[in-house]
């Protein structure tokens, strides 16, 4: 079955992505609850001082795993941040920026119930 492109989380692919194992889905929600703020920290220092690298690694960064826990909107704006970031595009890195930080708002609470 194929995944709603507009859910927040792919709670299914993340079952399977952590083998069906509700611990070890504890662990990656945890682990992406504590980094996604320092990401999202990073993220927005970097393009408050221009710094294209950080910007670039740090969107990566999120991106990566975001798509590990499966969600994949917040992915897929953390990857649009990374690829206007590469091409020197900052006014488009930070509408998508906000675009990101709208969907992590969105994100958390659903992360939340699952870190139970």
């Amino acid at each position: 079955m194929a995944a709603d492109p507009t859910a927040i989380l792919d709670l299914a692919a993340l079952e399977r992505q952590t083998g069906g194992d509700a611990s070890l889905r504890r662990e990656v929600v945890r682990m992406f609850l504590e980094d996604c703020p320092l990401r999202v920290d990073a993220i927005g220092a970097a393009l408050a001082s221009g710094d294209i690298p950080a910007l670039v690694s740090s969107a990566h960064m999120l991106k990566g795993s975001a798509a590990y826990l499966k969600a994949l909107i917040v992915r897929g704006h953390a990857a649009d941040v990374e690829q206007y970031a590469r091409e020197g595009r900052t006014a488009d890195a930070a509408a998508a920026f906000d675009q990101l930080r709208a969907a992590i708002d969105q994100l958390l609470p659903e992360l939340h119930k699952l870190d139970r």
